[in-house]
């Protein structure tokens, strides 16, 4: 039978099965377990018997078992299963992208972004990332409305990029993920998860490019070069990662595959409770660069204190 040719990959998205996460990755399960474990503790002060006492030991060493299958089922997974393409392999999408937040549209229309295009990327193991990406001709930035969209969960992001004549460039987003490779010098990144103001991200973002442009000068391209400079800039960012110690070539050479470095590294930092813990301390550190540049972000509105004085509405996710 000859092959369905209907379907456009330049207008049609691939489907996203839904996925159920394995009840022992569940936060429910791990409060429930730690409320179990709180109880035979008490219990245990109140009555000093030899029949709580063991019930205790059994329970923490169950806890225990539980926090540590990950840091040790992990590293296996991905060593054995885990790999990446050889390349990321984004297309220009002309469809509609669904689920894109209507508020950010509207929001960097109003800052004054123009609709330049939007890509998609199919990933392995039933994500995919989508993403609109705009264009401020005066201002000389773009910015990137994100989606990745898993079995589980959807999560966007908003991300301001600027670009210089040297190669060097830049990022603000409100992404709260906290990274797990080295930075690259010629291409910081700065994440303000506090931030749900997509005016005030764009404040912070204008605020950090006055510090760059004294070195550098701003470049921008039309629509098209920049989304062919968002494929580039991926694809560089893609090897250089794959390149640093924690993937290797697979012996057919078809993809990257995990070292057991690699393999151990990525399953640690993405662990509970070792990545909220990091993400806590990436909300720490977006709070106090803030106050640096002068800008400080409420604690709770998720605006700056400077947007609250001038009157300005947040709007909120």
């Amino acid at each position: 039978m000859a092959e369905d040719s209907s379907t456009d990959p330049r207008t049609e998205l691939t489907p996203i099965k839904p996925k159920v996460l394995r009840w022992s990755m569940r936060t429910s399960t791990r409060l429930k377990v730690f409320a179990v474990w709180i109880f035979f503790a008490v219990l245990h002060l109140i009555s000093r018997s030899e029949t709580t006492r063991h019930l205790f030991e059994f329970f923490s060493a169950g806890s225990l078992a539980l926090l540590l299958s990950r840091f040790v089922l992990g590293p296996y997974r991905l060593y054995t299963k885990g790999s990446q393409p050889l390349r990321s392999n984004y297309r220009i999408f002309t469809g509609t992208i669904p689920d894109l937040p209507k508020y950010r549209v509207e929001d960097l229309a109003g800052l004054g972004f123009q609709p330049a295009g939007q890509l998609v990327k199919d990933g392995a193991k039933n994500v995919s990332a989508r993403v609109a990406v705009f264009v401020h001709p005066s201002n000389q930035d773009s910015a990137q409305l994100a989606l990745v969209v898993s079995g589980l969960r959807t999560t966007s992001m908003l991300i301001f990029k600027s670009r210089f004549d040297d190669g060097f460039a830049f990022e603000t987003s409100d992404s709260n993920t906290a990274p797990i490779f080295a930075p690259d010098p010629k291409f910081p990144v700065f994440r303000f998860p506090p931030l749900r103001s997509t005016r005030d991200l764009y404040r912070i973002h204008r605020k950090l490019k006055e510090q760059f442009v004294v070195n550098h000068r701003p470049i921008l391209a039309d629509s098209e070069g920049e989304l062919s400079e968002f494929m580039s800039r991926e694809e560089i960012a893609r090897q250089r990662y794959l390149n640093g110690g924690s993937f290797k070539l697979a012996p057919n050479g078809d993809r990257f595959i995990y070292t057991w470095r690699g393999a151990i590294r990525n399953s640690y930092l993405t662990s509970w409770p070792v990545k909220q813990l990091r993400e806590l301390g990436l909300g720490r550190k977006a709070m106090k660069m803030a106050d640096e540049l002068g800008l400080p972000i409420h604690p709770k509105l998720g605006c700056l204190m400077e947007s609250l004085r001038q009157g300005h509405s947040t709007r909120e996710q």
